[in-house]
């Protein structure tokens, strides 16, 4: 390729110069934005692209990742990966409103039932053959029908068929009259401190444990991810999305308030503080020489201008 000549350099040093002189602001128009939206949520586009780009990007990536034997934590520096695991190891507390509504659930509250009654007809009937007490844990009963300790162990000690038929039909009632103090025994622990520092302990062993797994296990992950589904999902989706009043309100209204926040800044000034206005200028000439270049060129210059 000839190298290009110097007024066509000029023109396109004098030009980038002029793009960096420009207003941010002046590149930030909402109603471009949205109609732009409406034509990349158009949904025909969105499975063109997704086939075309996305799909073949991402099973490139997930084939080169099954193949390595790289650690997740070799993404992080050692500080950054430490920080996460003790982050991730502080005690999480669970919040006392979702506590309140799971204890409180149906399906919770029959789970308990079903459990205390089993244990307490269990242990009756286990007394009753004569295992006493003590063989069968004669704490669970002490506590639940808040017998006393000695009163418990002379009762159980021979108890009759007579009695162990009275008492298995007070288990049910028991129960149901246990019920309420039970779930809140069960809404308290919850939401202990101890629970707290428990589910950090292991959330934190957790995220230790995946950051020892490597890109090849992460790979084997994302390979049983229905991207069949996605994929037919996704176009329907964007195009939903794109037509929602209060997303495209949403977009006009953030444009505006970026442009507030970066009134008097210049494209210039903000490559400066990127460090890539020297990068951007040497892809300018680059691009510019190769657009610009040949017969198009020469006859702009032959016509002066």
């Amino acid at each position: 390729m000839e190298a290009p000549d110097a007024d066509l350099l000029s023109l396109l040093d004098d030009s980038f110069e002029r793009l960096c002189a420009q207003p941010v602001g002046a590149f930030i128009d909402p109603e471009a934005a949205l109609a732009a939206l409406d034509h990349l949520g158009d949904p025909e586009r969105v499975a063109h692209w997704n086939e075309r780009l996305w799909v073949p990007l991402r099973d490139r990536l997930i084939d080169r990742a099954a193949k390595s034997d790289v650690k997740l934590r070799d993404w992080l520096p050692e500080e950054a990966a430490a920080r996460i695991v003790e982050r991730a190891g502080r005690p999480r507390p669970l919040p006392p409103k979702m506590v309140d509504e799971l204890v409180a659930s149906e399906k919770v509250r029959d789970g308990v039932k079903a459990t205390l009654t089993e244990a307490l007809t269990s242990f009756v009937q286990k007394a009753g053959a004569g295992g006493g007490a003590a063989a069968v844990g004669g704490g669970m009963l002490r506590g639940a029908l808040s017998f006393g300790a000695k009163a418990a162990g002379k009762m159980l000690g021979g108890v009759g068929e007579e009695i162990q038929r009275q008492l298995m039909d007070r288990v049910g009632d028991f129960v149901d009259g246990a019920m309420s103090n039970v779930q809140q025994r069960i809404a308290e622990r919850l939401k202990s401190d101890e629970t707290s520092r428990a589910l950090g302990k292991r959330w934190g062993a957790g995220v230790a444990k995946a950051l020892e797994g490597t890109e090849a296990e992460g790979a084997k992950r994302l390979r049983r991810v229905a991207w069949a589904e996605i994929d037919a999902l996704a176009p329907a989706v964007v195009a939903h999305n794109a037509k929602r009043a209060a997303l495209r309100a949403t977009i006009a209204e953030e444009l505006v308030a970026l442009g507030s926040d970066l009134e008097g800044e210049t494209v210039g000034s903000l490559l400066e503080a990127a460090g890539l206005k020297e990068h951007a200028h040497a892809q300018w000439r680059r691009i510019g020489a190769k657009v610009m270049a040949g017969s198009g060129w020469k006859r702009a210059t032959d016509a002066g201008i």
